[in-house]
């Protein structure tokens, strides 16, 4: 079975706010994307992050105040 983020696939609608000014937080894409200039185009799996394998972090952040967080969603089975 493989494992997919539902954030990531559009299956989850982010719906936080932001603590400072009440906006919805805006999905900045999983944070591996952040980590180098070409890992948003490797592998997953060989990218060595201290990230939980059941789990897909994304950054959030609020397009008003600039406020920024990670949240973590849990993989699911298709």
């Amino acid at each position: 079975m493989e494992k997919i983020c539902p954030v990531c696939n559009s299956l989850t609608a982010i719906s936080q706010l932001c603590p400072c000014c009440e906006e919805v937080l805006t999905d900045g894409g999983p944070i591996e994307n952040y980590y180098g200039a070409y890992s948003p185009y490797m592998d997953v799996l060989s990218l060595q992050y201290d990230l939980p394998d059941s789990q897909c972090v994304h950054l959030l952040y609020c397009p008003i105040c600039h406020y920024d967080t990670c949240a973590a969603w849990e993989l699911m089975c298709v």
